[in-house]
């Protein structure tokens, strides 16, 4: 296995070893560009602060608008109402300027997929004014097939001056499954096929054999077709206004603009990286099932090294790649990026494309996050990509959380690590082919933060331009019915100093459907959304299916069942991946959008904070009792807080956490700085903010000094319990809790065998 901190070595003679044909494709320094092809580099030019204003916002714009053209062209409603789509203006070799409010884990698939066209097709069969290039190769930049880029260059004059591309999620574009989510894809042949770079458009005209070739594939040929009409016109609209501004201000100008944007963007992130010390933070996550049928539990991490000013990206600790849960690089690199401009420099407004010159990834090949061909990944969107965010979000909040206020500050919210969606499919009432990805976790939610509660249908971050579909647009271009969608409650799930932000729980049924199957499910065995910083683990996404209900008796009575529990049936066991489930009339799917992670340690949690989530009916007042140790009593008032059993409540629970009375508190020493929520450190010591005792050097692992609590990841409370108890036995519940006076330093949920992670190293001043 190769060492990720040595420079890319090249396999034999000229080849490379990240290709974009063994390997993913990671561009080199310097593209190989046919030297026919001139680029338009531009002459140094001053421009005023006015014009300069006025050429970046129309750019900016530009693209918006160019997430908005796709978004009324596309006739899939997965574009059209849930925007699954990105855009974005790159430079010349193909450099990000801006991207657009849409799917930011595109952060870089379009940039990936561009200077692979550059290096290997600028010479045959060649890059002209006009032309677009079509790329859903997992391998070479896209973030999975279904997410396929089209890119075209504009030239001025006869140098290649800028591109503009855009990516779309197609309803489907082949493979085993419907939708092309294939979970039961045991490498790339049973995936979708892969298009690396072909020439779709050829001097402003569509080639049929480029699109015959790619559409055919398609289950849903119809809507496929239109939304490459969409793509491709929207790219064309965009192009125009680009020269239009060129025209107007000028080539050298615009240019000048573009690469001011970009120095500026490096300038900001890399000043507020100083506001943290260089050290190492890692996260890690795990995913059961890499098939169905699979019994494995696998894990995932990724490492953040911050130094000389740059942040260093790896995936040393994380398992080979296997079965269908598997990511590329491109999907990789875009899942910490979004997460790294998003927390540290989200007022950008898209214009990321200097600060990713501060971020150095060093992948090894072959592991789950960054897999060698033939690997299968299409099912990745759904089931890993959001594991690689919400991992990406854990290892930059640690050292965010090493930093002064300021970066304390830009902490975000942990999000879901899956996306909680399925996938339906079969024949309507009329016997036409559907196929529906659902957007329903699109309402989303954020994690609770060092400075607030995570909030509920707040979307995620990383997808901040989309919307999920409102009911009657589902149920009257699908043959779905919904029974209800509508809040989780609950205390356990997402507890913390802030809570995390409450799911969702959605149920549906067939509804006149000639053929109706679920051709992708999951229903996770164990939480697998981390607590931050010591906050609770958010819930898990499961899936029930219940058969041979009464509910058309119920509906011919008048009657409108509010919950599952209301009805007769039998409920069928759901395997963590399924796929190909057939429904008839009377059956129903209901599942949830867990609830996200918990920051800082419940016990902490401000009673008023809870007596608030109470009165809003957010969680009954016995399991915020349970979960945070306050009493709420009712008086003829109204709801309070019981403040003298709530002391004696949270007393309790520290000593139950440590078995014995928690020590007298000392003084935190002068110059003390957190190094977490409730975990400071001065010049020599790992510190308690909470009782100011030491816990060992800062030079050893914190963990080692802390009390380890370990329990079933199952019986972390109510909201835990597992309807797959075979694969829950074999993880476990970690608190870290300091050995004076019972306060959460951290938690991680981890196979039973594993050892304890070491996730945070300081540099020694």
């Amino acid at each position: 296995m190769n060492d990720p901190f040595q420079p890319k070595a090249a396999m034999s003679g000229a080849a490379r070893y990240w290709d974009g044909v063994a390997r993913s494709y990671i561009p080199p320094a310097r593209l190989d560009i046919a030297p026919g092809l001139k680029l338009h580099r531009g002459a140094p030019v001053d421009v005023d602060p006015v014009t300069f204003e006025v050429i970046r916002y129309a750019l900016i714009n530009a693209n918006f608008e160019h997430c908005q053209l796709i978004q009324r062209l596309s006739v899939s409603p997965i574009v059209m109402i849930a925007r699954d789509t990105q855009a974005s203006i790159l430079s010349e070799d193909g450099d990000l300027f801006c991207l657009g409010p849409n799917i930011q884990y595109f952060a870089n698939s379009q940039s990936l997929a561009t200077k692979w066209v550059l290096e290997n097709r600028s010479d045959s069969p060649g890059i002209r004014p006009g032309d677009m290039y079509l790329s859903n190769d997992p391998y070479v930049g896209t973030a999975h097939h279904q997410d396929t880029a089209l890119m075209m260059p504009l030239f001025v004059g006869d140098e290649l001056f800028c591109w503009v591309a855009n990516t779309l999620h197609y309803s489907d574009v082949g493979g085993t499954s419907p939708g092309s989510f294939c979970i039961n894809a045991r490498d790339a042949w049973s995936d979708p096929p892969s298009f690396p770079g072909m020439r779709l458009v050829e001097e402003g005209r569509i080639r049929r054999d480029m699109e015959d070739i790619f559409v055919r594939q398609s289950r849903l040929r119809v809507n496929v077709l239109m939304d490459l009409r969409a793509a491709v016109t929207a790219n064309q609209v965009t192009g125009r206004r680009i020269e239009d501004l060129i025209r107007r201000y000028g080539a050298d100008r615009v240019k000048a603009v573009m690469r001011r944007v970009g120095d500026a963007s490096e300038a900001i992130f890399a000043e507020r990286l100083d506001h943290v010390p260089d050290g190492r933070w890692s996260a890690r996550g795990y995913v059961e099932a890499a098939l169905p049928g699979d019994e494995g539990i696998y894990q995932y991490q990724i490492n953040l090294t911050k130094r000389d000013g740059h942040l260093y990206v790896d995936n040393l600790g994380t398992d080979p790649q296997a079965g269908a849960i598997n990511l590329t690089f491109a999907a990789f690199s875009g899942a910490f990026l979004t997460s790294a401009v998003q927390a540290i420099a989200p007022d950008l407004a898209g214009a990321f494309g200097g600060a990713y010159r501060r971020i150095v990834f060093q992948p090894i090949a072959g592991l789950l996050n960054c897999a060698e061909h033939p690997a299968a990944v299409s099912p990745s969107g759904a089931v890993t990509s959001e594991v690689a965010i919400n991992l990406s979000v854990h290892a930059i909040n640690r050292m965010l959380a090493c930093g002064d206020e300021e970066a304390r500050a830009r902490i975000i919210g942990a999000p879901q690590p899956a996306f909680y969606s399925q996938v339906y499919a079969g024949l309507d009432g009329q016997g036409h082919p559907f196929v529906q990805p659902t957007s329903d976790n699109m309402i989303g939610t954020q994690g609770g933060t060092a400075l607030a509660d995570g909030a509920e249908a707040s979307g995620a971050f990383w997808m901040p331009g989309a919307i999920a579909e409102n009911v009657e647009q589902v149920e009257d271009a699908y043959p779905i019915l919904y029974l209800h969608r509508r809040f989780l409650g609950g205390a356990d799930t997402g507890a913390g100093r802030h809570r995390g932000g409450l799911g969702i729980e959605v149920t549906v049924m067939p509804w006149g459907a000639q053929h109706f199957e679920i051709a992708l499910a999951t229903n996770e065995s164990f939480a697998r959304a981390n607590g931050v910083l010591g906050g609770n683990p958010g819930g898990l996404g499961r899936t029930r299916i219940i058969t041979q209900t009464d509910i058309a008796a119920r509906f011919a009575a008048g009657e409108m069942p509010g919950t599952i529990a209301e009805l007769t049936g039998d409920e069928e066991p759901v395997a963590p991946k399924a796929h190909d489930i057939v429904l008839h009339e009377g059956s129903l799917v209901s599942w949830t959008g867990a609830t996200t992670a918990g920051f800082g340690d419940p016990l902490l949690r401000e009673p008023a904070a809870c007596l608030r989530d109470v009165e809003q009916g957010l969680m009954p007042a016995s399991e915020v009792e349970r979960a945070y140790g306050v009493v709420i009593a009712n008086t003829r008032a109204g709801r309070t807080i019981d403040e003298a059993a709530t002391q004696e409540r949270r007393k309790a629970l520290f000593v139950q956490r440590l078995g014995y009375q928690a020590r007298p508190a000392a003084d935190l020493p002068s110059g003390a700085v957190r190094a977490g929520d409730a975990l400071y450190r001065d010049a020599d010591h790992w510190l308690c903010g909470n009782c100011g005792h030491e816990h060992g050097p800062v030079t050893d692992n914190f963990k080692d000094s802390a009390v380890i609590r370990r329990s079933p990841v199952d019986r972390i409370g109510p909201g835990f319990a597992s309807s797959l108890p075979a694969f829950a036995a074999r993880m476990e519940f970690r608190e870290f809790l300091c050995g004076a006076c019972g306060v959460r330093f951290d938690t991680e949920i981890a196979r039973t065998d594993d050892p304890v992670l070491h996730d945070l190293t300081i540099d020694r001043q």
